[in-house]
């Protein structure tokens, strides 16, 4: 069954008229009749009551019937064409820990939002141990965290590298310019966050946590400036974050005389990604290196 049929059909029943429905879809007379009669000796039924002598053509009982399944294929086929026309869906699922995710990325997901077609964007925030286990069993499509971990399946690129530095609430205007002796801190108001592995190394290595006992924020960034907020207190945190902090008003960041390595982010991905989402990994590996050159004009960039 054709959906020129259909749509001839459907424009005599409502002009009641061959001719006046030839004008309406710009075809001739000939061309309604020969799909008036394709759809008639398809369907094996007699739809309309035509002929010599008939001024308006109208409707037999089976052409009755026959008026909503019309209706029905005529919508269907309009919707299928909007499918064709809106092409294959994209979709991604990407999975960061929650300081890049909060801070970094967001001008790069809007980036992958505002892309046409459409792609089906799912985020994911979550610590750098479960990200590994979510892209094995492939239930996000790629991430980027702290470390690398080794996983058979899973490929580990380095990709940026931001410093740590020292963020404490203040009321003087400080562009974030100074050091601080590592020494000067006074390790009772600290608020700690273990970034990595390799920080609680070097922090222990300053601050032993046998001697030293200070809060610890396991939840990472957002949680982390509300409680130095108004404190006095600090906190070792990446500078994009502190930067952030410091266009809010409220705090002010230093450099340490001894500091940590800086904090490297991994991009990582299953070595065999599914199929379906090879497009949408291709856009978006496009917009993150577009997004790694201008990273260093952006307020919350990171220094490689």
């Amino acid at each position: 069954m054709h959906i020129h049929d259909i749509e001839a059909f459907l424009t005599v029943v409502q002009t009641r008229n061959i001719s006046r429905a030839a004008e309406q879809l710009y075809v001739s007379q000939t061309a309604i009749t020969h799909r008036l009669q394709n759809l008639e000796a398809e369907l094996g039924v007699t739809l309309l009551e035509r002929g010599r002598g008939i001024k308006e053509i109208s409707l037999t009982p089976s052409g009755q019937d026959f008026m909503p399944i019309a209706h029905r294929w005529a919508a269907l086929w309009k919707e299928l064409d909007h499918f064709k026309e809106e092409g294959e869906k994209l979709s991604l699922s990407f999975g960061s820990v929650q300081y890049l995710n909060d801070f970094i990325f967001p001008p790069l997901f809007q980036k992958l939002l505002n892309h046409q077609p459409k792609i089906h964007l799912s985020l994911h925030t979550e610590h750098t141990a479960e990200l590994y286990p979510l892209l094995e069993r492939r239930e996000i499509d790629v991430a980027i965290a702290w470390r690398n971990i080794k996983y058979p399946d899973i490929l580990c690129t380095p990709w940026k590298k931001t410093p740590l530095v020292v963020l404490k609430s203040s009321t003087i205007s400080d562009k974030g310019i100074s050091t601080v002796d590592n020494t000067d801190l006074n390790p009772q108001d600290e608020i700690y966050v273990p970034w990595t592995p390799e920080f609680k190394n070097w922090h222990d290595d300053h601050w032993p946590s046998d001697i030293y006992s200070s809060p610890t924020l396991l939840t990472g960034a957002p949680l982390t400036l509300q409680v130095l907020k108004n404190s006095g207190r600090w906190s070792i945190v990446p500078l994009g974050m502190a930067q952030y902090a410091f266009s809010l008003g409220g705090f002010t960041y230093s450099y340490l005389s001894d500091s940590p390595a800086p904090l490297t982010a991994y991009i990582i991905q299953h070595k065999k990604p599914r199929p379906t989402t090879q497009r949408s990994l291709s856009i978006f590996f496009k917009y993150l290196q577009e997004f790694s050159l201008n990273i260093d004009r952006q307020a919350l960039a990171y220094k490689v």
